[in-house]
């Protein structure tokens, strides 16, 4: 295949004037039903040597030809290009934050910290809407001045008939760059510059291939086009993978560990098809803690390491065997789709090819899907404990006449299985909370207290309830036998978030001030007071209160839908 359209052209470093990278931008024949765009950007580390970072997209029909448009600059043709990159780095994230940062000593947890506050102040507004044939994406963006840069958070939501997506990015302008993005006119601009800062710090950090030139590509100019990719078939593959130092790693990790990924895909699937049997849960505990340990201290990998732990527990807890018990075929499919999301990742990392370009939007594609199989195990357990609730209400009311015998149904797995009663006095014998964490629950206290002179439902109020359950659900999810309840408030503050005042309201407010008072009592006896003899004592009343709330909240959406809301 020809290559249709070819730029080449001159830029100088961010940061350093007397240094001038060579870049080339390649873009395919327009006859194909499939455009991709190729950058590569080169440095001379010497005549005979250089230093070369490549990327490959996939573009729609009018991107391409924006790009192969002859009359804009090779400048906003590479400027696009780093817009269409950031945009990439959406993946399957929800509620996490991303880091494009100059300053690698910047520390996350504390720009976590930072964000938070600041989105705390107010809540989601989009300042910029983009419609699509599919779907919507809404924009916010939030900025914090440091010495000589600042932070920028750019809130994304992906609006589809079916779900939300929420994803935050974090970007560090130098100050120049600030001041361009303040003179820029519309919203619509200022997000394409973040995505474009987003795609240029990501394209920055890609490990560069050392390169060297032979008889076969005698000038460096040579030995750079020769990177670009010829066919469709290789197009295909490299627009999905970037090399990186991480690839690498891991690479040389499994010579000596061996392939522990086809290990830990078959304990997977025994797990999916055999979830109650006890030596399927030990196969699936063993080829975990293998691929954890092949996975271990690199930091890029911490959130993947983070997920297979919180699943790992969530089989011991009897969580994923209860639901795969449910034959829920939604569970099944993102269970599948995990595994393979995997295999994908790590046919990367065992392929023979030197040259395979490696690995990291593979592993946010990982990253994503893993992520989404726990998010995904929480949010149907939270529905199946809510269904059972008002199951096991339903069948206490039955009675016995004469010797007329009335079929109970079914018990669920769950509470067919031996759970050992953990008392709270035993509970915080192995651990301690944080004194930062009574100070947040007795600020959480004072934020309430509005909701008990309120009769009517108002703006103020729904803030405050929020925060509320916002506030818990921080306190509660770094502890896991507490992580059911920590997710099931954090969907109960999102659905808030949504909700619309209506004839319902009077109801929802008497609703929401049961679970509120079940709430604080519990806090009592368990967190403060320590008195309680199981830590779960509540959790019924809890799950009950939680469904009517939902369930109030839902019901004025089905009536105005007609009937047409659809359940995930």
């Amino acid at each position: 295949m020809i290559l249709s359209h070819t730029f080449t052209f001159q830029t100088e470093a961010s940061l350093d004037s007397t240094k001038t990278l060579e870049n080339i931008i390649a873009i395919t024949e327009e006859d194909e039903k499939k455009h991709f765009i190729q950058y590569i950007q080169y440095e001379l580390l010497s005549e005979e040597s250089i230093a070369l970072r490549y990327v490959n997209i996939k573009v729609d029909r009018p991107y391409y030809l924006e790009m192969a448009n002859i009359n804009i600059s090779n400048q906003n043709r590479r400027r696009y290009l780093f817009s269409v990159l950031g945009k990439r780095r959406f993946g399957a994230n929800n509620k996490l934050i991303d880091y494009y940062l100059h300053n690698l000593a910047l520390k996350e947890d504390i720009l976590d910290e930072e964000y938070k506050k600041l989105s705390i102040q107010s809540k989601f507004i989009a300042k910029h809407s983009q419609k699509s044939e599919y779907s919507t994406n809404e924009y916010k963006v939030f900025r914090m001045p440091l010495h000589d840069s600042t932070i920028y958070y750019l809130d994304q939501v992906n609006i589809t008939q079916r779900k939300r997506i929420y994803k935050t990015f974090c970007v560090e302008l130098y100050t120049y760059e600030s001041k361009i993005f303040d003179t820029l006119e519309s919203d619509k601009k200022k997000i394409e510059y973040l995505f474009n800062k987003i795609g240029k710090i990501h394209f920055k950090f890609l490990e560069p291939m050392q390169l060297k030139t032979s008889r076969k590509y005698p000038t460096p100019h040579d030995l750079a086009l020769s990177k670009l990719v010829k066919s469709s078939f290789e197009m295909e593959a490299t627009s999905r993978i970037n090399d990186n130092l991480v690839f690498r790693k891991l690479k040389e990790r499994s010579e000596d560990i061996g392939r522990v990924d086809t290990n830990l895909s078959r304990a997977y699937l025994a797990l999916l098809n055999n979830p109650t049997s006890q030596d399927v849960k030990e196969d699936f505990y063993d080829a975990t803690d293998i691929y954890i340990e092949y996975i271990d201290e690199i930091t890029q990998l911490e959130e993947i390491k983070k997920h297979f732990l919180d699943l790992k527990a969530l089989v011991s807890a009897g969580s994923i065997p209860y639901l795969v018990t449910k034959k829920d075929n939604d569970l099944k499919d993102i269970f599948l789709y995990m595994l393979e999301s995997f295999t994908l990742w790590n046919t990367y990392l065992h392929d023979n090819k030197d040259d395979v370009k490696a690995f990291n939007v593979a592993t946010i594609d990982f990253k994503g899907s893993l992520r989404h199989l726990v998010d995904i195990c929480y949010k149907f357990k939270h529905e199946y404990k809510c269904h059972d609730v008002e199951l096991s209400q339903e069948t206490s009311e039955y009675v016995v006449e004469d010797t007329q015998t009335i079929t109970q149904p079914q018990k669920s797995i769950e509470s067919m299985q031996e759970q050992a009663i953990t008392s709270a006095e035993k509970f915080f014998l192995e651990m301690e909370l944080e004194p930062e964490i009574y100070d947040e629950l007795h600020e959480l206290d004072m934020e309430i207290e509005l909701l008990q002179y309120s009769q009517t439902w108002n703006s103020e109020l729904q803030e405050s309830l929020i925060k509320f359950f916002e506030g818990y659900t921080r306190v509660l999810n770094p502890l896991f036998e507490f992580k059911d309840l920590s997710y099931s408030l954090m969907l109960l503050s999102q659905k808030l978030q949504e909700y619309k005042e209506n004839e319902n309201a009077e109801m929802l407010l008497s609703l929401i001030k049961y679970l509120i008072h079940d709430l604080l009592e519990w806090k009592r006896t368990v967190l403060l007071d320590k008195t309680a003899d199981d830590i779960h004592y509540m959790d019924k009343s809890f799950y009950s209160n939680i469904a009517q709330i939902e369930l109030s909240i839902e019901q004025r959406e089905v009536d105005d839908d007609c009937g047409d809301i659809e359940f995930f």
